[in-house]
C-alpha cells in the first residue's frame, strides 16, 4: 500500500493551528491521515500528556496585559505564568493573555476564581483554554494574577509594565492624580517591591519577629552595652521604621527618584494620595 502524501501546506497549516514543531505534525497528519480536527487532538493529547510531567515545574516567567478605561477611572491587569521567555513570546500564549484580559475588563472581574471560570466563547472557560493551550505548547501554565481598581471624583487608575513583560503594577490614586503620576508610582512600585500600603496591613506577627530580631542584634551588640535604656528603644524603634516598614511600606519607602522624599510626601505635593496598589511578577 502506497505510504500517504502529506504536503508541506498542511503541516504549515497545523503548525500555525497548534503551535507545536514541524515534525509533530507532520507526523500528527500522517497518523491521522490527513485528518486536520484528529490530527490537532492527537497534537493536544500529546501535549497534555507533556504537561502532566511538567506540571510540579516552576512557572518563573509570565505575561502581563492591561486595560485602563479612557477615562482612567478605571482599570484592570493580569498576569499568566509559563515556564519559559521563548513560551511567553508566542502568538497564542500572546493572544490568550490579551483575550483574558478583556474579558476580565469587560465583566468587573476581581479574583482569580472568577477568572478561572470566565467564558471566554467556543465553549471554552478561561481555565479550559488554558489547559487546551498546555496541552498544544506543552510548557506549564497557570492564572497568576488579577487586579481591577475603580475611582470616583478626581481620582485616576494608571498602570506599568516593565520591558521584561513580567513585572508592572497597577495603582488607583484619589485627590488630583493624573495619568503621569500614576505611571511614576507603578514604576517605583515595580523598582521597589512594596507589600503594604500602610503600616496597619503588616501582620503584627510579622512586626514582632523583627522586633525579637533588633532586640538580639542590639544585644550582642559591644558597642551597645552602657547605653541607658531608654537610648535602646530609640534605635530599636529607628531601625524598625528604616529597615522594615521603610522596605516594605509603600507610603513610607523613599521615592525612587528621590530617595529623601517619601512616596506619601511626594504624592502630597501633588495633592493625591495611593487608594490601592498591586505589584505583578511571578513569585510575587
Amino acid at each position: 500500500m502506497e505510504a500517504m502524501q502529506i504536503s508541506a501546506k498542511q503541516v504549515m497549516e497545523l503548525r500555525q493551528a497548534s503551535g507545536m514543531p514541524m515534525m509533530q505534525c507532520k507526523k500528527a497528519l500522517l497518523e491521522a491521515e490527513g485528518d486536520f480536527e484528529k490530527a490537532m487532538e492527537s497534537l493536544r493529547k500529546q501535549g497534555l500528556k507533556t504537561a502532566e510531567k511538567r506540571q510540579g515545574r516552576a512557572t518563573g516567567d509570565g505575561l502581563l496585559a492591561v486595560r485602563i478605561s479612557d477615562d482612567a477611572k478605571t482599570g484592570t491587569m493580569v498576569l499568566v505564568l509559563c515556564e519559559t521567555e521563548p513560551v511567553k513570546n508566542t502568538p497564542k500564549f500572546i493572544e490568550y493573555v490579551e483575550k483574558l484580559a478583556d474579558v476580565a475588563d469587560q465583566n468587573g472581574i476581581t479574583d482569580l476564581e472568577t477568572l478561572g471560570a470566565a467564558d471566554l466563547g467556543g465553549g471554552e472557560t478561561a481555565e479550559s483554554e488554558l489547559k487546551n493551550l498546555v496541552g498544544l505548547i506543552g510548557e506549564n501554565m497557570q492564572l497568576g494574577g488579577i487586579a481591577r481598581f475603580t475611582v470616583d471624583g478626581d481620582g485616576v487608575v494608571g498602570a506599568y509594565i516593565h520591558n521584561d513583560k513580567k513585572q508592572g503594577a497597577l495603582v488607583a490614586l484619589t485627590g488630583g492624580g493624573d495619568a503621569d503620576t500614576a505611571k511614576e508610582v507603578c514604576q517605583h512600585i515595580v523598582f521597589a517591591k512594596p507589600t503594604a500600603l500602610n503600616r496597619d496591613e503588616i501582620a503584627q506577627e510579622d512586626v514582632d519577629k523583627e522586633l525579637a530580631f533588633l532586640r538580639d542584634q542590639i544585644a550582642e551588640d559591644e558597642s551597645m552595652k552602657n547605653k541607658p535604656e531608654q537610648a535602646l528603644e530609640g534605635i530599636l524603634q529607628g531601625r524598625l521604621n528604616k529597615n522594615f516598614f521603610g522596605s516594605r511600606v509603600l507610603n513610607e519607602q523613599g521615592w525612587y527618584r528621590e530617595d529623601s522624599k517619601k512616596v506619601a510626601k511626594v504624592l502630597e505635593e501633588r495633592g493625591s494620595a495611593i487608594q490601592a496598589f498591586k505589584y505583578f511578577a511571578p513569585g510575587a
